[in-house]
């Protein structure tokens, strides 16, 4: 199993307490709340900690990651749900919205439309998106797709959409591959808004099922370092699966 993660970090001039110090400051952005802060600088405590292959840091950070990591996404689908095909008079209305006030952006690309590059997340407002696309006649919700050659992103296998303007359906039980996510028509939803509390429980379960399908198709890794690496790619599907952390952390133990 290949370990490379694609992540060229350039870290042989920095100090070599240079983890420890973003841990610190991550737990400290933590605990005064700034969520969004605080994931950035565990974040880069993690990677730093990775590619030296320190699995003590690396067994500190993942609990306050998850933390961080979970408090966003509490706040996201707590906060407005927009839905707008990408093309519609609502769209910029609708990003603009969300990236002010923080929530959860799903961008709707039909079939054979030609769409602008996912934007860039404001630096310091909670905002996750998702992506509703189009294939073979049927609407498929999946993750956002950026480019980016330095750190390869998974792309896991969609999860299919039904559209309902029943506010008591929910996303189907059953075996996470034929999960069917059940969501309100596309449109703007603020907290109080009967649709908004089902796209809210609906969206919490879909971050999950994507990524733990995704996990579900690698097959067994053949080390610690190799499992290591597959769970942080699914983390990049969804960065607050609890699953996924906990294992990375009883991984990470058993390391040191």
């Amino acid at each position: 199993m290949n370990n490379d993660t694609g992540e060229h970090l350039h870290i042989a001039n920095q100090p070599a307490d240079f983890a420890p110090r973003l841990w610190d400051s991550g737990q400290g952005l933590l605990a005064a709340g700034r969520y969004v802060a605080a994931r950035r600088e565990l974040e880069s405590a993690e990677r730093q900690a990775f590619l030296k292959r320190d699995a003590a840091m690396l067994a500190r950070i993942y609990l306050p990651l998850l933390e961080a990591s979970r408090q966003i996404r509490q706040f996201c689908c707590d906060g407005i749900i927009a839905m707008t095909p990408a093309n519609s008079q609502d769209h910029r209305a609708a990003l603009r919205e969300v990236f002010k006030a923080g929530g959860v952006w799903l961008d709707i690309q039909a079939a054979g439309m030609n769409h602008a590059p996912t934007p860039s997340m404001p630096t310091d407002v909670p905002v996750e998106s998702l992506c509703i696309v189009e294939q073979k006649q049927h609407w498929l919700i999946t993750t956002p797709w950026r480019k980016n050659p330095h750190a390869p992103q998974p792309r896991p296998k969609g999860i299919a959409v039904l559209w309902t303007r029943d506010a008591g359906k929910l996303i189907a039980p059953g075996r996470l591959d034929t999960r069917v996510a059940i969501l309100p028509m596309p449109g703007v939803y603020h907290p109080g808004n009967p649709h908004h509390a089902q796209a809210r429980e609906t969206l919490l379960l879909t971050f999950e099922a994507l990524a733990l399908n995704w996990l579900a198709r690698q097959g067994e890794s053949t080390g610690g370092w190799a499992e290591l690496s597959i769970l942080r790619q699914a983390r990049k599907i969804d960065p607050a699966c609890e699953r996924v952390l906990m294992r990375m952390m009883t991984v990470a133990r058993s390391l040191i």
